[in-house]
C-alpha cells in the first residue's frame, strides 16, 4: 500500500469554507479553513459493527482516561511517544494533540519553550507534539477518509486541529504553501497507517503486524532540526520484549535506518516510506478495501 495523501482541506463538504473561498480576490492563496467537527457518532453503521466490531469511545470517557495520566506525558521536548493500536476516526489522537498543544502554548506564555521565544518556536514544538502521536486502523474510512459518510477521516482531523491551533493560540493562518503544514501533512501520512494491529486475522494468517512501517523522529530545540530513522513495528516490539525481558532472542532486533536530517519545517522534503498492503480481509465495513 502506497502512503495515501490527505484529502484536500478544501475538497471537505464545508459551505462555510467554500464561501470563503470564493470570496479571496483573484491571484490570492486562499486561506484554509477549518471546517466544524462533525456531531459525534459512536456507530457508523450497523455493518460496521457487525464486520468490523466499530464502536467508537466518547469524547468525554476519553478524557476522563486522558486525565489519569501523569502530567509528565504532556511535556513539551521530548514529546512522549503515543500509539492508539485502533484509532477509529481519531478521538483519542485529536484529544492528545490537544493536551500537548495546550502545554506548549502554556510554556510560550512563560517563555520556557526549549527552542526560544516566539511564533517560530511554538510551531516547531507543535509539529515536535505531532510527530510524537501515532495510529493504526483496518479501515481506510477512518484513517483516510473522503468516501460518503466517512468524508474526514483522522489524518484530516489532525491537520484541522494543527491548523486551528495556529490560528487561535499564535494568530498564525497556514496556507497550503506554508513549510510547517507541509511538514505536518507529511508527518500525518506516515503516523497513521491502515493496517491490522493483530497479528493474525480470523482465518488464522498472518496480517503483516510486523511489517508496518515507523518513523522515529528526534527533534534538537537548539537549532530546530530533526533526524528522521525507519524502523518496523516487528522490529519496535523485539526491541521493547528484549529491553524489558519479556522475550529473550539470540539475533536483536535490527537498528532503526537513517531517513533524513535537516531544519525541522523542511521535513516534507524526507522521502517517503511505503507502507504494505493490508493483509485480511475487507474491513470497511461493506465487504470491500480501498487501496
Amino acid at each position: 500500500m502506497k502512503v495515501k495523501p490527505v484529502p484536500k482541506l478544501s475538497d471537505l463538504p464545508n459551505k462555510e469554507a467554500q464561501r470563503s473561498s470564493r470570496s479571496v480576490s483573484p491571484g490570492a492563496t486562499p486561506p484554509i479553513e477549518t471546517p466544524t467537527e462533525p456531531a459525534e457518532r459512536l456507530v457508523k453503521s450497523s455493518d460496521r459493527v457487525r464486520d468490523i466490531g466499530e464502536v467508537f469511545t466518547p469524547a468525554a470517557t476519553v478524557n476522563e482516561m486522558l486525565d489519569l495520566l501523569p502530567r509528565s506525558m504532556w511535556a513539551v521536548h521530548p514529546s512522549p511517544t503515543f500509539l492508539e493500536p485502533s484509532c477509529g476516526d481519531g478521538n483519542f489522537v485529536i484529544a492528545i494533540l490537544d493536551r500537548k498543544l495546550r502545554s506548549i502554548g502554556e510554556a510560550l506564555k512563560k517563555s520556557k519553550l526549549p527552542a526560544g521565544d516566539g511564533v517560530s518556536a511554538a510551531s516547531f514544538h507543535a509539529l515536535e507534539a505531532l510527530a510524537s502521536i501515532y495510529a493504526v486502523d483496518i479501515s481506510s474510512d477512518n484513517i483516510i477518509g473522503g468516501t460518503p459518510g466517512h468524508e474526514i477521516g483522522a489524518r484530516t482531523r489532525l491537520l484541522q486541529a494543527f491548523i486551528s491551533w495556529h490560528k487561535s493560540a499564535l494568530n498564525v493562518r497556514l496556507s497550503p504553501k506554508s513549510l510547517v503544514l507541509r511538514a505536518a501533512e507529511w508527518v500525518v501520512e506516515h503516523n497513521l497507517i491502515v493496517g491490522n494491529m493483530l497479528p493474525f486475522d480470523t482465518d488464522g494468517k498472518p496480517t503483516g503486524r510486523n511489517e508496518i512501517p515507523l518513523i522515529e523522529y528526534e527533534f534538537m530545540p537548539a537549532a530546530r532540526t530533526a533526524q528522521l530513522r525507519t524502523t518496523t513495528l516487528g522490529d519496535a516490539i523485539a526491541a521493547a520484549q528484549a529491553e524489558y525481558g519479556a522475550k529473550l532472542s539470540l539475533f536483536g532486533p535490527a537498528e532503526p535506518a537513517f531517513l533524513w536530517e535537516g531544519k525541522a519545517f523542511q521535513l516534507a522534503t524526507a522521502s517517503r516510506v511505503e507502507a504494505p498492503s493490508l493483509s485480511g480481509p475487507a474491513r470497511n465495513g461493506k465487504g470491500s478495501r480501498r487501496k
